[in-house]
């Protein structure tokens, strides 16, 4: 009896539903839970309702035909699984395990079985049937990547789309993650960026260039989310992405289109106006200078009449193309439309550097076009202005070009004008200057002058520094300064030192020849420092002369000494080896390390103006100057100071032990004739006769 109950409690209280029937479907018996799975609130209420199992029950009724014929073929079935329909007449799916209890003629007595709610399995499982399915079938590239984001699994469309087969990538990392960038650090970057982002907003997308495994580029766009694992940590991560090159290229084309002049591929007045305000705000941060030309062609109407538009376009081409190759690779050519082009310069550093540009420009564009065999030609009127000076926005820079242009063309054009008066008239006087330099030597227009050189000690001459001016025909005398920077830009500068180097020996012999002995210091350009076999040419030079070494002194800058330390060292030991004298010029404006300079033979060092000219009223120029003799002094060299203009200035280099100084208070620059009458007349400046002259 108490076996009987246990069996009963057993029934009742079972998890998984349990039945009895009869063979055409009737209950014979049931516990609660299939009452349940079948949504009754009792096993009363369920029998009730459920009089015909086959056709109330099972949503398909053909399934319990399949599910009796499987009991009679071997008395009993495992997990057959069917949809069925519960009270409210929802649907779900049950696995049933049952037998057929027969009689002793074989019939059917009764079905017993088990019954289990398997919906939310099957519909897993169809889950994955159908994630299977879109991973195998999907056009996009799929990747599950493990928690190290290595790839371990990939679907057909990502071989079809890069090429690669799955064993080539299943443990490396994605490629979209080391996209041939040859930065190292790339892939951590970019990875931390992917992982900020999923934990974040739950996924991360982009779009970079990959390339396929034949090397081609191609577009992709990619999505990355994470899988959850099962505590809800993330365990993988899933990537989708698609190639979308085609879509990439097309608005690279629209843009291109929207920026770019489709005649010539220049930048369009759009793309320019853009450009040049970025410039501007870039140059203001910077403290640069900006400068714009606004070319327009003369005659191209003329062309685009008389010979068709297409000669026309065809000119605009070639013009394109010739003043690409004018300008720096900085620069940037535009086309505004029409014949109108625009040339922005940033970082130009000095507006007088335009007009180099613009002279190439008027040059290249001299010369004929050959259009459908025929030869057509054009000038160029030029427009010039310049950041800050001119204006200081984009709109206001590009009408002071335009309106500096139509002067160039009332000109005559086939020339460029500057928007400022002033920066003409200098351009001008520059240019004026820049021909007459070409034939300057020719017409024996150089001259030298020549400045004294003083012992503080006792007054006496030391040297003189041979000063190179220009007598021009028009502008008369010419300063240094004014012409000296256009030589060392041309290729002028070889052949003039070359003659100063001359005729500074030769006035050195013929003061000889008058009784005075005077060495004559000469400025020493970059290139003849550079100059190989210099020591060579300069003995050759004093033999041909008839003058002796000590005669001649070479003066230096510290900038020249810089930029090619060992040819110099070894240039100035073998003409300090020769006995030619070497001072440093302008000492203080560039390295300005003694230390360093006591490699050099160098017997003299001459303190720049700049430091001399408030050496009696700024203190902080008296204790440079002060500890430029110092130090000097302690590596044994001589200094003079350059710039003395004033009795205070000259006392205070006299209290501070200064060896030689040259200046305006003891005399001017001036032609040989007339400095050796004053040295005539001052008996070589004796001691105590240490006066200013006048020049």
């Amino acid at each position: 009896m108490n076996q009987e109950h246990d069996y009963r409690s057993l029934f009742d209280n079972a998890v998984e539903g349990m039945y009895r029937t009869t063979p055409d479907g009737r209950y014979l018996a049931a516990n609660l839970a299939l009452a349940r799975i079948y949504g009754y609130a009792s096993v009363e209420e369920m029998m009730a309702g459920l009089t015909d199992i086959a056709r109330l029950l099972y949503v398909d009724p053909g399934d319990r035909d399949r599910f009796r014929a499987s009991l009679h073929g071997r008395n009993q079935v495992r997990n057959f699984v069917a949809r069925v329909r519960r009270k409210d007449g929802s649907i779900i799916w049950i696995s049933e395990n049952a037998r057929a209890e027969l009689n002793r003629d074989g019939t059917v007595r009764w079905y017993e079985g088990f019954v289990e709610d398997v919906t939310d399995q099957v519909r897993a499982e169809e889950r994955l049937r159908l994630a299977a399915t879109v991973f195998d079938t999907a056009a996009e590239a799929i990747m599950v990547l493990d928690d190290q984001f290595r790839v371990t699994a990939v679907n057909p469309a990502y071989s079809a789309i890069t090429g690669f087969a799955p064993e080539e990538v299943v443990g490396a990392l994605p490629a979209f993650l080391q996209a041939g960038d040859p930065d190292p650090e790339t892939p951590r970057v970019l990875l931390t960026t992917v992982q900020r982002a999923i934990d974040n907003a739950g996924r991360w997308t982009g779009e970079q260039w990959n390339r396929r495994k034949s090397g081609v580029r191609y577009a992709e766009h990619l999505s990355v989310v994470s899988i959850p694992g099962e505590r809800g940590q993330s365990g993988r991560y899933l990537v989708v992405f698609s190639d979308v090159t085609q879509r990439v290229l097309d608005e690279e084309r629209i843009r291109y289109q929207a920026s770019y002049d489709q005649l010539t591929g220049l930048p369009n007045r759009a793309l320019f106006m853009d450009l040049l305000t970025q410039t501007l705000s870039q140059a203001e941060r910077g403290g640069e200078m900006v400068g714009l030309m606004f070319v327009d062609l003369d005659g191209f109407k003329l062309v685009n009449d008389s010979m068709g538009h297409d000669a026309g376009d065809q000119m605009l081409q070639e013009v394109a193309a010739r003043l690409k190759r004018c300008v720096r690779a900085s620069d940037t050519v535009a086309r505004l439309g029409g014949d109108e082009f625009t040339v922005l310069m940033p970082n130009l550093g000095d507006f007088r550097h335009a007009p180099a540009v613009a002279e190439r420009i008027t040059e290249r564009l001299q010369a004929p076009f050959l259009l459908n065999g025929k030869e057509a030609f054009v000038s160029a009127s030029i427009g010039i202005t310049t950041f800050p000076h001119d204006a200081g926005d984009a709109a206001s820079l590009l009408k002071n070009a335009d309106a500096a242009m139509y002067r160039a063309k009332e000109q005559g054009k086939q020339t460029f004008q500057f928007f400022t008066p002033e920066m003409n008239a200098e351009i001008e006087e520059r240019l004026t200057l820049i021909h007459g330099l070409t034939k300057a030597l020719e017409r024996q227009e150089f001259t030298l002058f020549y400045q004294p050189k003083v012992r503080l000690a006792d007054g006496g001459l030391s040297g003189v520094e041979a000063l190179l001016r220009w007598r021009h025909p028009e502008l008369g005398l010419i300063p240094s300064a004014k012409f000296i920077p256009i030589i060392e830009e041309s290729g002028l500068i070889s052949p003039i030192s070359e003659w100063v180097l001359e005729t500074a020996c030769r006035q050195h012999k013929a003061w000889l020849e008058e009784g005075f002995d005077i060495r004559v210091s000469v400025n020493l350009s970059v290139r003849q420092l550079r100059q190989p076999g210099l020591a060579g040419t300069l003995a050759a030079l004093l033999d041909r002369v008839g003058i002796a070494p000590s005669g001649l002194e070479l003066e230096i800058t510290e900038t020249m000494l810089m930029k090619d330390t060992e040819n110099a060292l070894q240039t100035l030991a073998a003409l300090d080896e020769m006995g030619i004298g070497l001072a440093l010029d302008d000492f203080g404006t560039g390295y300005s390390s003694l230390a360093y300079l006591k490699r050099f033979p160098l017997q003299t060092i001459k303190i720049d103006r700049s430091f001399v000219a408030d050496v009696a009223s700024d203190p902080e120029d008296y204790e440079i100057v002060r500890t430029i003799i110092s130090m000097g002094h302690s590596l044994r060299r001589r200094i003079l100071a350059e710039g003395v203009e004033t009795a205070e200035q000259l006392a205070v280099l006299r209290e501070l032990r200064c060896d030689e100084v040259q200046g305006y208070l003891l005399s001017r620059p001036l032609p040989a004739d007339a400095l050796g009458r004053r040295l005539r007349e001052r008996g070589l400046l004796p001691p105590g006769t240490l006066r200013a002259a006048a020049g």
